[in-house]
């Protein structure tokens, strides 16, 4: 261990901070006393008092906790409010003394001890520990011929899995990208063993072009952490927990809804990368969620092998090329009538609701059916929709999620290509998530430093892009859906469909999705029995015919009665929990509204929604002025 003299240049401000508090609690104290006299009522004020302490104190706290990572420095920070919110109401009742003046002295100048001590005053040099970690860095990253000469260490803070630093830059010379781009000559300044990991991110007190770096030492996320069900998406920030940063400091999210739009966004990782598991844990996270009701589609462009779980329980599942469009065509289809739905209701943006949840569509090694070569017949058209709904669909609740192991825009259908820059740009305005690969190219198309390749081997390992402003750019791991949560979880999951009105609006082929899932399901198991019998199959692509490249098969349209008579039966087949609550209510004779609403336990507005759809789906009937009955009673 070398101990050296820093110098810290501090000045008397940083030193006073800790006197301004006492300061202006003694203050404060008076003030309460003050309001006492003039209305006679101690209670009343200390009541007063102590609500204010604590809406301040619980600003405090949300930024602090924002802002500062070390556990220790929290503690302190939390600890000075309870015992400042504290004495202020005992003041405020029994009065302000020299006594109660040292006790804040005693208790506030002990907790701010640690405040001063890395808080030198002015051209005082502070006698620190340097630990081996700043010295290696002077000697092989700071040099004047290092990968970043004339920077330092500066404020370790020890974490409970390693140590972190304040990265002090040179301003005009150096900045984060360069840090992040220098990582592996970082590593080998540190002399890091494989097994440790370096963090670097934005710092979030100090300015620019000052940098956060944490050393991982003990790494909390080397075992998995299992998904932990549905209470990963909190409805109250609308955010879907992916899993733990690398040094257990706080959790990576998902950015899913926000105040009038959903949220749609882009994955990229190789072979073992964790890609799909993590679009599980965001599908039945949202799929769950009573509080945002949001339909989810899937498409797979490997025929359904990516997520054999999404493949058997999302709301409509694509395993061809054709399928997907005509999943695309639907969405496109729906986000067209939302538009006009809020242009006549004079709507701003879209709030997830039973009678019109959010639409998330899914299409995972989305290079597929992108490809030129691969989908030669409808590969424009996709790209062109899939920009589209990238684009115009989140503000009225209709959103893309992509996943490829494609490292380029070949994800999105290659450079050059009419669409693949605007779907690229699109969907990582919401959302994007970089995993491990082993083609270094990924970072082109997330436009950061941040090299894939070197992601230690762990399923799940990713870097968030572009998060939220408070959020951290950060390495996390993602949750593990484990095969027994795969087991359980699906089957106890109400997997919503359309609304009425949105499924009239995407047609026929939305009333007839689980019979074209059968469908090439039999198409497959076909080709499986060819191939074993040595028949050889024409696997050339060949154009898309113009009478199914559409949502609505012209051909094959129904009649308005038997559009009308497969719609009941697509109603009937998807009552849901709500449903059959509010049917059991009737049963049991609550047959208005209102006594519903006391025995179901929903929302009058939620009540009347059910209560359409059982009286569309032919469930019930009005039997008088404001009351329901059975179908078969009326």
């Amino acid at each position: 261990m070398d101990t050296r003299s820093e110098p810290v240049a501090g000045g008397l401000r940083p030193q006073l901070v800790p006197h301004a508090a006492v300061g202006a609690l003694v203050v404060a104290a008076g003030a309460a006393r003050i309001a006492v006299h003039v209305t006679g009522d101690e209670q009343q004020v200390a009541v007063w008092v102590a609500g204010a302490a604590f809406v301040i104190a619980v600003v405090a706290a949300t930024k602090v906790r924002g802002r500062v990572f070390d556990r220790r420095a929290r503690r302190r920070a939390y600890t000075f409010a309870a015992v400042a919110g504290v004495w202020l109401v005992s003041v405020t009742v029994a009065g302000l003394s020299l006594g109660a003046v040292g006790i804040l002295m005693a208790f506030g100048y002990a907790l701010s001890t640690h405040w001063w001590r890395s808080r030198p005053v002015g051209l005082i040099q502070q006698k620190t520990s340097r630990s081996e970690y700043q010295r290696l860095w002077s000697e092989n990253v700071g040099r004047p011929d290092g990968a970043l000469p004339g920077s330092s260490l500066r404020d370790p803070q020890p974490i409970k899995a390693g140590i972190r630093y304040t990265l002090r830059l040179r301003p005009g010379k150096q900045d984060l990208g360069m840090t992040i781009a220098a990582a592996k000559k970082l590593r080998g300044g540190l002399r890091l063993q494989a097994d440790q990991e370096l963090l670097i991110e934005a710092h979030p007190t100090e300015r620019e072009p000052d940098v956060l770096l944490t050393i991982v030492t003990r790494s909390p996320i080397r075992s998995s952490v299992d998904w932990p069900g549905p209470e990963a998406f909190d409805s109250a920030s609308g955010r879907v927990t992916l899993g733990p940063y690398a040094d257990g400091e706080g959790l990576a999210a998902w950015r899913a809804y926000t105040e009038h739009r959903l949220w749609g966004g882009y994955v990229q990782g190789g072979t073992g990368s964790g890609k799909s598991r993590l679009i599980e844990s965001v599908a039945m996270s949202l799929a769950a969620s009573a509080s945002h009701p949001t339909v989810i589609l899937y498409g797979d462009g490997q025929g359904g092998a990516s997520s054999p779980l999404l493949m058997a329980h999302a709301d409509f599942r694509a395993r061809t090329h054709q399928q997907i469009l005509v999943m695309l065509e639907g969405m496109h289809l729906v986000m067209l009538l939302r538009q006009d739905e809020n242009a006549i209701a004079a709507l701003e943006g879209f709030t997830p609701a039973g009678d019109r949840p959010g639409l998330l569509g899914i299409i995972d090694e989305c290079h597929k059916p992108m490809s030129k070569l691969e989908n030669a017949g409808a590969w424009q058209r996709i790209q062109y929709l899939a920009s589209t709904i990238a684009r115009e669909g989140g503000k009225v609740g209709v959103a893309l999620l992509l996943a490829s192991q494609a490292p380029t825009l070949d994800a999105f259908g290659g450079a050059g290509t009419p669409s693949a820059e605007a779907i690229r740009s699109n969907l990582l305005a919401g959302n994007g998530v970089m995993m491990r690969g082993k083609d270094p190219n990924a970072k082109s198309v997330f436009k950061v430093d941040v090299d894939p390749s070197q992601f230690p081997p762990l399923p799940g390992y990713g870097y968030l892009i572009d998060p939220d402003p408070e959020a951290r750019s950060a390495p996390f791991r993602s949750y593990y859906v484990s095969n027994e949560q795969r087991k359980v979880w699906p089957k106890r999951i109400t997997w919503r469909s359309l609304d009425p009105g949105s499924a009239a609006a995407w047609g026929v082929t939305y009333l007839r999705r689980h019979q074209m899932a059968d469908e090439a399901l039999e198409a497959a198991r076909q080709r499986i029995a060819a191939r074993r019998a040595g028949v050889a199959l024409d696997v050339s692509v060949a154009p898309v015919p113009p009478s199914t490249v559409g949502a609505i098969d012209l051909q094959v349209f129904p009649s308005w009665q038997e559009f009308a008579a497969r719609a009941e039966q697509e109603a009937r087949r998807a009552l849901r929990e709500g449903h059959q609550r509010v049917l059991a209510a009737i049963r049991a004779g609550h047959r208005t509204p209102k006594a519903i609403v006391e025995t179901a336990g929903y929302s009058e507005r939620q009540v009347h929604n059910l209560l359409g759809d059982l009286m569309e789906a032919g469930e019930i009937a009005k039997g008088g002025y404001g009351r329901y009955e059975l179908a078969g009673a009326a």
